[in-house]
């Protein structure tokens, strides 16, 4: 219905707010389908904020409330149309609703949203820009928000993932029903969380490009080994990633360990369920396998996830690149330096920690000599398990 609307006292002839206008911002925006659903994820969010708060024609105030909302502990709440209010609580298993805590990116990611969303329906006349130079929390760029592992941590999930397929494979050797097919299920998702855990973990691969990548796109030339990646904003994997041989010969078993008979068009990382069997394997599941390897291994950190591990890839890169910002840029295929930038953290906590520890020897009247001989007595009470990780830590910082 096309009506005159006044918002801080400007008079604008549109169409009366309606929440089917997120969908046709949805539909006219040329975005891919992922960068689409996220705007509708957001809108969503928006609009059943509006429910929430009855604002049926909001005004810019409105919007600086829904800011302000967001960046504190607030209602987990979630469209629902098929009820009166039009939203409902979001709950937990148990049923019971849940509280949230938004981080800096993701009220910016909502915000931003929702000014590309009203700057459209002024555009277009159907609703004034009432988020018009209203701003988003600043979000700090020189920080990542997950941690990175060392390398004694990186080769003690490596060798917990082999360990747990090993347990797995022998107990499905002493099921009583279907023996061999245990057995091979076992061998096979040991396998492919292997190859999974390297890609990430050495050559910085992102779950999106795991989940996409299919058989043709790995390729063994001579000694060398590539995986051609259908990287983030491409629309086709055209991007040659070179990998160890160690990884390659990682994905090989795990091919070959493969009961789908797989062709060159097929995934190549596929999921082993009963009814999912020889399908594409989905990045959340990706996630969840990677988060519960690193949890099975003693690393259970909020701060720890799948991405994690391409962070770790990149700082490894960094450190043995030298500190040498433009090769570890192509290494982790980022298309803005600053991205990279990040990667130059591990060196300032070295420093940090340095003088931090130098600080307090002063203050304490400590000379170098007596902190040898604390490293010497702290290094005697290490169990071989601990020296062993020490030894790892020491040759890749060699």
């Amino acid at each position: 219905m096309t009506e005159i609307i006044t918002t801080n006292g400007n008079e604008i002839t549109g169409q009366q707010f309606s929440g089917s206008l997120f969908n046709d911002f949805v539909a006219w925006i040329d975005r891919s389908e992922k960068t689409a659903r996220t705007y509708l994820t957001n809108l969503r969010q928006f609009a059943a904020w509006l429910k929430y708060a009855a604002i049926t024609a909001p005004q810019r105030q409105d919007i600086i409330l829904y800011r302000q909302w967001l960046t504190v502990e607030h209602d987990g709440i979630a469209l629902a149309p098929d009820t009166a209010a039009g939203w409902r609580y979001r709950t937990d298993r148990n049923g019971e609703p849940v509280k949230v805590n938004c981080a800096a990116s993701t009220v910016k990611a909502y915000l931003q949203s929702v000014k590309q969303f009203f700057k459209w329906t002024a555009a277009n006349g159907l609703y004034p820009n009432i988020a018009s130079n209203i701003h988003a929390p600043k979000v700090r760029q020189d920080t990542h928000k997950k941690d990175a592992l060392q390398a004694g941590d990186v080769l003690t999930i490596e060798n917990s993932i082999k360990d747990t397929a090993d347990k797995k494979k022998m107990a499905a050797a002493g099921a009583k029903k279907d023996t061999a097919g245990r057995a091979q299920r076992a061998t096979e998702q040991g396998k492919r969380l292997y190859a999974m855990y390297l890609l990430t973990v050495t050559a910085g691969l992102r779950t999106i490009e795991i989940h996409r990548a299919d058989v043709k796109d790995f390729e063994c030339k001579g000694q060398q080994a590539y995986i051609y990646l259908w990287g983030k904003g491409h629309s086709e994997a055209d991007q040659k990633k070179a990998i160890a041989p160690e990884v390659a010969a990682a994905i090989r078993d795990y091919l070959n360990a493969r009961t789908d008979k797989p062709t060159a068009n097929s995934p190549l990382f596929v999921s082993t369920g009963n009814r999912s069997r020889g399908k594409r394997i989905a990045t959340t599941t990706i996630s969840t396998m990677l988060k519960e390897a690193m949890q099975a291994a003693g690393y259970d950190s909020p701060r720890l996830t799948a991405h994690s591990l391409r962070h770790t890839a990149g700082t490894a890169a960094m450190e043995t690149n030298g500190g040498d910002l433009y090769a570890t840029q192509q290494y982790m295929r980022h298309s803005d330096p600053k991205t990279t930038e990040i990667y130059l953290h591990t060196e300032t906590e070295k420093a940090d920690a340095t003088t931090a520890q130098k600080i307090y020897n002063l203050f304490h009247g400590i000379t170098e000599t007596d902190s040898r001989d604390k490293l010497n007595s702290a290094i005697d009470r290490m169990t071989p398990a601990q020296l062993e990780q020490l030894a790892g830590i020491a040759a890749a910082m060699a």
